[in-house]
């Protein structure tokens, strides 16, 4: 959970209010509890240390502030499943028994399992706003900001846990590192890469082509064509410039 209210406070921008003197209205979140160490105090911290990453000055008091900050909550919570591949234990033949006299108490049935699987998760909600404090004019509102925080623990024929999840840099094998070169099956958990190729790379405004599809056509201002003098090409030779599609002629 902790994780989860770190991913979600983390994508919160206050670059609208940097540098200003803010006041952070933490009334809807004291009521919060939680579970453990991660209860209002710790959201209010981390909203703290977001608002002064972003250099907002913080007051103690309203009447000194510019600004007013007012976070909510609307989910903190955990979840958790277990999945067995086979048979699980279980005391049901050892319960109906026990209602018949002079009949022996079975014991509890093993389980018989190729491989378990423990998934956890942690959920956070949290929604902030900025309003002027005098005019109570709204400035900001981050929306619906939310994140799921995952941990998976497998067991294949008894050997594990092999772990991973959105808590872990990398997956892990009993608590270990696991050579994703060497065990390529690793490489199913591991978290998405991104691909910083020439193909998926952000395209700026001097990068263009020209393709028939787009239409009209617009080039930037630094686009120098090739110098052709009057009847050096015809139309549809090599190296003859395609007017766009959807261009029109010079009046």
């Amino acid at each position: 959970m902790s994780n989860a209210v770190d991913l979600t406070v983390g994508n919160l921008d206050f670059s609208d209010i940097a540098g200003e003197k803010v006041y952070l209205d933490s009334k809807y979140v004291v009521a919060v509890k939680g579970f453990g160490f991660v209860n209002a105090n710790y959201i209010v911290s981390a909203l703290r240390q977001q608002l002064f990453a972003h250099n907002c000055h913080l007051v103690d008091s309203v009447g000194d502030a510019e600004y007013v900050v007012e976070p909510r909550v609307g989910a903190l919570g955990a979840d958790s499943q277990t999945i067995t591949y086979g048979i699980p234990g279980n005391n049901s033949l050892g319960t109906f028994t026990a209602l018949i006299p002079s009949v022996p108490t079975v014991p509890v049935l093993p389980e018989i399992s190729i491989a378990k699987r423990d998934d956890s998760s942690g959920l956070a909600k949290i929604s902030v706003f900025v309003y002027d404090k005098t005019d109570r004019d709204p400035i900001w509102q981050s929306g619906v900001n939310y994140a799921r925080s995952t941990s998976n623990d497998m067991w294949i024929f008894g050997a594990g846990p092999l772990q991973w999840g959105t808590i872990y840099d990398e997956p892990k094998f009993a608590g270990h590192r696991i050579n994703t070169n060497v065990f390529n099956v690793a490489k199913w958990f591991e978290r998405p890469k991104y691909s910083t190729t020439v193909e998926n790379k952000p395209k700026y405004h001097s990068e263009f082509s020209f393709n028939d599809a787009l239409e009209p056509t617009v080039l930037p201002a630094e686009y120098q064509g090739p110098v052709q003098g009057p009847g050096s090409l015809a139309p549809g030779e090599p190296g003859a410039v395609k007017a766009p599609v959807g261009a029109q002629p010079l009046q």
